[in-house]
């Protein structure tokens, strides 16, 4: 089965979704009554007005009506005109509206995904790639005929409306001649009957189309991120011939999709008019024989041309609801993801005025992943080996503490778990003696600065890149520049801090683009700098202006710094030695090159301890 659930499901989330925009569906689908009700009686007006012409001029030939009476009857047949005319003009507001929900539905189920996209935590990026995510948000809510938008709005109603359309059609044709109009009704059950027999077909290839959307994205995404490694490597004719393949599938995708669902319309409308032969057969004979009046003959006929193409509306939502289904599946896969945030917000939680104090008490936390498949055994989750275990540490409010380890054991991880990005399996992390479940997150984060080892830049200016739409006031901004030794290096740029950047900073070196996410922490005025192995990027000289700034300027700032150069680790007050998820010792500098062996090892690749370890 292509799709995870029953259609049943489908059209429940459709509905639950309608209940946030009631107020508009309400109006669609009185909009739907009305112009289904104008449409059904205009070709019985038709058939008043052909009727009361044909009458009228009999009666005046004869001599039984007077030229004024003739007179005043036309006038009635122009009132009744008239209000035909109302038609289009609400035949012309409900497609305009339609289109104003479809673009509402997209806009709505895009902003609501991407909100749910930032709620979780870094192992739901390992499970879903970034190219995957963009085509989820991007083709699969896209508005267009059998996207998931349109069908919420458009193709429901649209199929809404042709189903009261036909319905009132067919009574109306039935009150004007039953037997015709079981003539007419013959396709129907055929169509059904071919629709049931293509749907499994069809899901399967629409969700073969979405899966090689996603396949291609990703590859972009891949190639457009590495493309120095490419160029480098000189890997660029392989990777279009990878891409070329990938299109390739692609094509045979979407060529299968669309080949069903055209043969599928393309016999139904073989049906329809096979019908309509029918029709022209055997009324033209009944008005021949007299069983049917012109009038009458032209109101059915009228009727039949005007369920036409509404009866294509119903199985195109059908098929569209099929291919929609696919992208609910993978829209909601967003969200029953369990990879959520650590913390939520919740309402018992207190708010902190600052950070005085962290504490850590026996912190431990693991990683689980997948294990590789072996043999015939099923994919099982097993723990990795690298793990915190029973971390004790303790930050005062102004000290300056470094984090040392080789790779692997556990620094970026303490980071996060201080940060509140994930949660201790045992243990208590607690901030100004209370425990950090207890605060609320908002209020904790406010005043964290997180300085990660590979810095992300947007493809902005500078300047905004620095307030990173906080609303900072620009002398803050250049202030924050300048501590991160920065400054300089933006004023020899043509537009200084109004430079815009490209993608990743692709225009700014290693150590500017970290320069610039050391201004982007500091212009938040955190209370506590937790920096992730940032000063790899930075040389000596401007490695020792940003510290004795720091120090100089933000007197009472807590840090807590990773790094793997036992320079950096000599300046904080006090040193944390990590080992295999251990914490084996802890000290100054000096403290630890006498009495720490592993520390030692560490910083024995150079005597003056400035070393990259």
């Amino acid at each position: 089965m292509a799709t995870k659930h029953p259609k049943i499901y489908y059209v429940k989330w459709i509905a639950n979704q309608y209940k946030k925009h009631w107020k508009f569906v309400l109006l669609l689908v009185a909009l739907t009554v009305i112009t289904t009700v104008l449409t059904v009686v205009f070709p019985v007006l038709l058939k008043h007005i052909v009727d009361s012409i044909t009458d009228n001029l009999s009666l005046f030939e004869s001599g039984k009506i007077t030229v004024s009476q003739a007179e005043a009857e036309r006038d009635k047949l122009l009132l009744i005109l008239m209000f035909m005319g109302l038609g289009p003009i609400f035949n012309g507001i409900y497609p305009w509206l339609r289109h104003r929900g479809n673009v509402t539905f997209e806009i709505f189920f895009r902003d609501s995904f991407f909100a749910s996209i930032l709620k979780k935590n870094s192992n739901f990026f390992l499970k879903f790639r970034t190219g995957d995510l963009s085509s989820r948000l991007i083709h699969d809510l896209r508005v267009h005929p059998n996207g998931l938008p349109w069908l919420c709005c458009s193709g429901i109603f649209r199929a809404f409306n042709s189903t009261s359309l036909i319905v009132f059609c067919l009574a109306a044709m039935a009150m004007l001649n039953p037997k015709l109009t079981l003539i007419a009704c013959i396709p129907l059950p055929i169509t059904l009957g071919i629709f049931m027999l293509l749907d499994r077909n069809i899901s399967e290839s629409f969700k073969k189309v979405h899966e090689g959307v996603s396949e291609g994205n990703d590859f972009l995404e891949a190639a457009y991120s590495g493309i120095k490694i490419i160029k480098s490597f000189n890997s660029q004719s392989a990777q279009s011939a990878e891409y070329a393949e990938i299109l390739k599938r692609r094509v045979e995708y979407e060529t299968r999709a669309d080949s069903l669902f055209g043969n599928f319309m393309v016999m139904f409308e073989f049906l329809n008019y096979v019908g309509e032969i029918f029709i022209l057969l055997f009324g033209g004979i009944m008005v021949i024989r007299g069983e049917m009046s012109i009038g009458t003959y032209y109101a059915f006929f009228s009727y039949l041309g005007m369920i036409i193409f509404p009866l294509m509306d119903i199985p195109s939502m059908f098929v569209s609801l099929n291919e929609s289904s696919i992208s609910i599946d993978r829209l909601e896969a967003i969200n029953e993801d369990p990879s959520h945030e650590a913390k939520a917000e919740c309402a018992e939680c207190e708010r902190i005025g600052a950070i005085d104090s962290i504490e850590l008490k026996d912190v431990s936390f693991e990683f689980l992943k997948p294990a590789e498949p072996a043999g015939d055994s099923d994919n099982k989750v097993v723990k990795t080996p690298f793990a915190l275990k029973n971390v004790n540490l303790t930050l005062k409010k102004g000290e300056k503490v470094a984090i040392v380890g080789q790779i692997g054991s556990g620094k970026t991880t303490l980071l996060n778990l201080i940060a509140q990005m994930l949660l201790p399996k045992s243990g208590k992390i607690i901030v100004n003696g209370l425990p950090a479940d207890k605060i609320e997150i908002s209020s904790l984060r406010d005043k964290i600065g997180y300085i990660q080892q590979e810095p992300l830049i947007f493809s902005e200016t500078v300047k905004n890149n620095i307030d990173f739409w906080r609303n900072i006031p620009d002398e803050k901004i250049y202030s924050c520049a300048s501590t991160a030794q920065l400054d300089k290096e933006v004023a020899l740029f043509e537009h200084g801090f109004e430079e815009e950047i490209g993608q990743r900073g692709v225009n700014l070196s290693g150590g500017q683009r970290q320069r610039l996410s050391i201004a982007r922490a500091l212009a938040g005025s955190p209370e506590l700098l937790l920096m992730d192995d940032i000063t790899a990027s930075l040389d000596s000289e401007n490695e020792q202006k940003l510290w004795d700034d720091l120090n100089k300027q933000y007197p009472h700032l807590t840090c807590l710094v990773v790094t793997h150069r036992i320079s950096t680790a000599a300046m904080a007050d006090k040193i944390i030695v990590l080992k295999d998820g251990k914490v084996i010792s802890e000290g100054t500098h000096n403290d630890l090159k006498n009495n720490c062996g592993f520390y030692q090892n560490l910083a024995a690749p150079n005597e003056n301890y400035d070393e990259i370890v």
